[in-house]
């Protein structure tokens, strides 16, 4: 599935209730949990905007700037959640792609130098969930996309210093994706 998060006006909005996930909440590769900053909607405002509930495991991606195209995997959670209409939403099918190796392509330098090649807009530059959709994704095999995925999500545990831990994500993955999609 490859879907835009909902359109929720201010007037939508509740004090409480099912989640929404903002673009704020998407950091490059991992999920920002601001709950300072959280938004909700009624479950009855969800039902009549035919709202789409996102799961653990989904992939959001940001179309706004700071970077366009950054993407995170969403947690587990309590909470029913929904996501804002700058947010893309991408379920995968476990047979055909591993969602740890998509979101280590969608952490890749070649992939944002693509989706920056994509910007429109004015004073708010985005990318287009169509243009977005039309980025070709290079897999190999699913057991080798497994091995990777899984590898590099292995490695977030094992650097305790969130800024090394950071430069080392960024090290290994830029090598890694230079082997794999080069």
């Amino acid at each position: 599935m490859f879907a835009d998060g909902d359109w929720i006006e201010s007037k939508d909005q509740a004090s409480d209730g099912i989640r929404l996930i903002q673009t704020g909440n998407v950091g490059f590769g991992m999920y920002l949990d601001k709950p300072q900053n959280a938004k909700y909607i009624s479950d009855d405002t969800f039902h009549r905007l035919n709202c789409l509930e996102i799961y653990a495991g989904d992939i959001l991606i940001s179309r706004l700037p700071e970077p366009a195209g950054r993407a995170c995997l969403l947690p587990k959670s309590t909470e029913r959640r929904i996501t804002a209409v700058d947010c893309t939403v991408i379920r995968t099918d476990a047979s055909v792609i591993d969602r740890n190796y998509l979101l280590q392509f969608l952490c890749s330098e070649q992939y944002l130098k693509t989706v920056n090649s994509f910007l429109a807009g004015g004073t708010r530059q985005r990318i287009s969930r169509k243009n977005l959709e039309g980025i070709e994704v290079p897999y190999p095999s699913i057991d080798k996309q497994e091995y990777y995925g899984d590898f590099l999500c292995k490695v977030d545990t094992l650097v305790f210093n969130e800024e090394q831990r950071l430069s080392y994500i960024t090290r290994l993955r830029c090598f890694m994706l230079q082997r794999l999609f080069i």
